[in-house]
């Protein structure tokens, strides 16, 4: 099953959101958001927390 995250779940007024069907994927290209455009950090753990099943 998909799961999506979106970093205005997470409280951040910005566009991003992904969905995609392997989490380990998805957590990685969300640290390289969240590092890259907000300068925070973010594990794979509180990343899988806010993300959503599809």
């Amino acid at each position: 099953m998909a799961k999506e995250f979106d970093c205005r779940s997470a409280g951040v007024d910005c566009p991003f959101m992904i969905r995609d069907e392997n989490e380990d994927e998805m957590a990685s290209l969300t640290q390289q958001h969240v590092k890259n455009t907000h300068q925070k950090s973010m594990s794979k753990e509180e990343i899988l927390r806010n993300a959503r099943e599809m």
